[in-house]
């Protein structure tokens, strides 16, 4: 069977760590071709791809099957169209659109041209929380409290678009699409729910802090993120009748890629300790499941060749862009 070809539009931070590593040790994929306006770095990491500097060239290439959009994300919405239209297949990095109506779009205009159109949720493939969904598939394990924080220290302002005010592009929708994603999977559709998004820092162009509470019969949810903390909180805690479970920070895979881990190493993946505290106080430690993002990509060929489910669906989503567009 041939290989996937794909282009990636751009090259910035995520198309070098989170896209193209995969792509090329992916043996179901060919890293065919990157936009990059300015520079040659791309064409240096990778010297067999095509370097363009349009996009529409890229675009005019029809043996490229699969565009993933990487650029900044008030463009997200755009460069898919633009794709799509082109009869290729999208891997939208999140997030999937910056308002509900142009992921509704999005995903109408992937279904009328027989199109796969996936947005890049790679946390679902994180050793936590591929270790949480296997706890709670537990039935003896009853779930009280779950409280998801993500947090950072960014008090001063970045000299480049992420703090220039473009819709969809903030801390809300860049961190809230991760953990909305995770706790609709987990726990579904809640019975009520609320969120508050704000700026905090001073002269703050963009929303820097939000909270959001999902209200379930006998369960509730926190997720939180802030740009302005400079002592981090667990990541992740979990209040069960079986005691609670405390998964301290976020794996290792993006501080494996940044430090120029391949995908395909043998070391590459997560490997850190989560706790539990029974009703004593007692704590047993444990090894979180071993994720790897190059699932993502393996679940994304079967779906472009054979078919089937996309690693994220298309109405997964849109629903997601519909929770934070309400905030």
């Amino acid at each position: 069977m041939s290989k996937i070809k794909t282009g990636v539009v751009s090259y910035g931070f995520s198309g070098q760590i989170f896209q193209c590593p995969f792509i090329e040790a992916h043996d179901e994929f060919e890293l065919t071709g990157v936009v990059e306006r300015h520079g040659e770095k791309s064409k240096e990491d990778y010297p067999n791809i095509i370097l363009y500097r349009d996009y529409k060239e890229m675009l005019d290439n029809d043996e490229i099957e699969l565009i993933i959009v990487s650029t900044p994300s008030h463009l997200h919405f755009e460069h898919a169209r633009m794709a799509l239209e082109k009869d290729k297949h999208v891997l939208i990095e999140k997030p999937f659109a910056s308002t509900y109506e142009e992921a509704k779009i999005i995903k109408e205009l992937a279904e009328a041209k027989g199109k796969i159109a996936t947005a890049y949720q790679n946390r679902r493939y994180d050793g936590d929380f591929l270790t949480i969904q296997q706890i709670i598939s537990d039935p003896s394990i009853k779930i009280y409290e779950f409280e998801a924080v993500w947090d950072r220290f960014k008090p001063t302002f970045r000299n480049d678009w992420h703090e220039e005010g473009h819709k969809g592009a903030d801390l809300l929708f860049d961190i809230g699409p991760h953990f909305l994603d995770q706790a609709l999977r987990l726990f579904g559709e809640p019975e009520t729910w609320h969120g508050t998004a704000k700026k905090i820092r001073p002269n703050s162009q963009i929303i820097d802090y939000f909270f959001i509470e999902l209200n379930y019969k006998d369960m509730i949810v926190h997720l939180k993120s802030t740009l302005i903390a400079a002592k981090f909180d667990v990541r992740y805690k979990i209040h069960t009748n079986k005691g609670t479970y405390y998964f301290y920070k976020m794996g290792e895979q993006e501080h494996q890629l940044k430090s120029g881990m391949l995908p395909n190493d043998k070391d590459y993946g997560d490997n850190a300790n989560y706790d539990l505290y029974d009703e004593e106080g007692e704590k047993t430690s444990f090894k979180v499941i071993k994720g790897s993002y190059m699932d993502y990509f393996s679940k994304l060929a079967k779906a472009i060749r054979e078919e089937g489910e996309a690693p994220v669906s298309a109405e997964d989503a849109v629903r997601v862009i519909r929770y934070l567009s309400e905030i």
